[in-house]
């Protein structure tokens, strides 16, 4: 056990990937009251997964509901594996992860590793923010993804 005790007190985004992002962005739009139009865009990434550089292309959408982000994807195109299209490849569509917005994300990386032996699997930049997903799926069927500024 640590010396310190790391509780999360909060997600922020609740991650969700789709075969169809229309049919989805129909369906959530028809079931949640959203405060703005359903905008679907699309979005290069650049990832480290496993220890080995993927690109990737999808569509999505990132709106706010109930005071968290969702954030529905589509997966386009791929160079490599990584976690969305291991996800697919899985037959998998749904809740894919929750994110937690962090500026201690080496403090909760190092928490996750020696408490319970779960690594970073992996780590992309959007601008300034860099996300760091972590192996949490067999233990909790999803995956905690750190949003750190």
């Amino acid at each position: 056990m640590t010396d310190i005790e790391l509780k999360l007190p909060k997600f922020d985004q609740i991650g969700i990937i789709v075969r169809n992002i229309e049919k989805a962005a129909k369906i959530f739009g028809g079931l949640m009251d959203f405060n703005a139009k359903l905008n679907i865009v699309e979005q290069s990434s650049m990832v480290r997964y496993k220890g080995k550089e993927v690109s990737f292309k999808m569509r999505k959408i990132m709106q706010n509901f109930g005071g968290k982000q969702l954030e529905i994807v589509e997966l386009m195109e791929s160079t490599g594996e990584h976690l969305y299209k291991e996800f697919l490849d899985e037959g998998r569509e749904g809740l894919h992860h929750l994110g937690i917005i962090t500026k201690n994300a080496e403090k909760l990386i190092d928490h996750f590793k020696s408490e319970y032996n779960i690594e970073v699997v992996q780590v992309g930049k959007a601008g300034k923010v860099t996300f760091y997903y972590l192996d949490t799926k067999e233990p909790l069927g999803f995956y905690l993804e750190l949003i750190a500024f």
